[in-house]
């Protein structure tokens, strides 16, 4: 088969999402809608229309390139804020801050950095220029759909934060956040080198009232896979019979391999082995193509006969389940156990490369 990720590939598949655990006592309880007057659903684009009518995707022929495009657009946020709010979105680039993350809510796991509900509207549009800049189209897009599902939550889609380690642009080293609830993106530039990862990607709920789902194909292929399966080949893609509750790497700043559950590969046919590589994909078109062209080719160069799929709770939507993907250079985790089956955490780890750690 041809694992070859083609631009049309990145910006054709839908986008992914997938699974984790909220902290304590989670999620606020559905109180809100991401409905219009007219009953449609509310995507996050139009939530933030105000705010993203000036912003335009800019292309960049290389990592070089998009590294000063970040550094130009971290620089631009920052020189709009107050003294005041320049101390609070600002820390050394080696402060342990920079690898304290998570995805619950912050009133479950206080953030640190500017959140957008205390900015005024230009420093916002900035700060939205900033996180257009630094991933895809589709990862955009994601991005602010996730933060609209807030609104059916109880939530403040506002109520994410901006943090910056060390100074943009210059000759040390330096990265930045975006997180709150259900959303976690980490970037991480060395000179004119780039590192993306870990990245958390959540939906609660799967589907608004409204129709909004913003992480439909990442739940749908993993079933549509287990599912496909023939008695043999489930029985050894399922690692556990009731789904694990949790992702088992949970916020740690560097994870290890897990263990090698569930079927190889190998052992999928064609339509099977599609199904693996478009959610792998799925995720990967969250990030700029620069940095998701190398990531994928490192996922194939490492050996997708290495890969593994296991799976663990229901066979059915809107059940509770989880499953990985592993292989020799990442693992991604999925998980919808949490109220009913309609409560997706998701996280892409890379076991090098981190927080750059390949880098430092």
């Amino acid at each position: 088969m041809n694992h070859y990720l083609s631009r049309r590939k990145l910006l054709g598949i839908s986008a992914a999402g997938a699974g984790a655990l909220v902290l304590g006592a989670g999620c606020a309880p559905f109180t809100g809608s991401t409905a219009s007057p007219d009953g449609s659903a509310v995507t996050g684009e139009q939530l933030f229309q105000p705010l993203l009518s000036t912003l335009a995707a800019a292309s960049v022929a290389d990592e070089k390139a998009l590294s000063m495009q970040m550094a130009q657009a971290a620089t631009r946020f920052w020189g709009a804020l107050d003294p005041a709010q320049q101390t609070k979105a600002t820390y050394s680039f080696g402060d342990e801050e920079r690898l304290r993350w998570h995805w619950t809510t912050p009133g479950n796991f206080p953030r640190n950095g500017l959140p957008l509900n205390e900015m005024t509207e230009e420093q916002k549009t900035l700060a939205l220029a900033l996180l257009q800049t630094s991933v895809s189209e589709a990862g955009f897009t994601k991005a602010l759909d996730i933060m609209s599902l807030q609104r059916d939550l109880g939530n403040d889609p506002e109520l994410y934060y901006i943090t910056l380690f060390g100074t943009p642009g210059t000759s040390d080293h330096w990265g930045w956040r975006w997180e709150g609830h259900h959303l976690s993106h980490h970037f991480t530039v060395i000179g004119e080198q780039v590192a993306m990862t870990p990245f958390f990607l959540g939906s609660w709920p799967t589907k608004s009232e409204a129709g909004l789902r913003a992480m439909a194909r990442e739940e749908d292929a993993g079933l549509e896979l287990v599912n496909s399966l023939s008695e043999s080949a489930r029985a050894s893609a399922i690692f556990q019979e009731r789904t694990l509750t949790r992702h088992e790497t949970q916020n740690a700043p560097r994870v290890n391999p897990l263990a090698p559950v569930g079927i190889a590969y190998p052992e999928l046919n064609d339509t099977q082995q599609g199904l693996v590589t478009e959610i792998l994909q799925s995720y990967l078109q969250s990030l700029p193509l620069l940095i998701a062209t190398p990531t994928w080719e490192r996922v194939t160069n490492a050996g997708m006969e290495q890969i593994r799929f296991g799976w663990a709770g229901s066979l059915e939507y809107s059940q509770p389940q989880y499953y990985r993907i592993q292989g020799p250079s990442f693992l991604l985790e999925f998980d919808n156990s949490r109220n009913g089956g309609t409560h997706i955490h998701s996280v892409w780890r890379d076991f090098e490369r981190d927080f750059g750690y390949h880098l430092l």
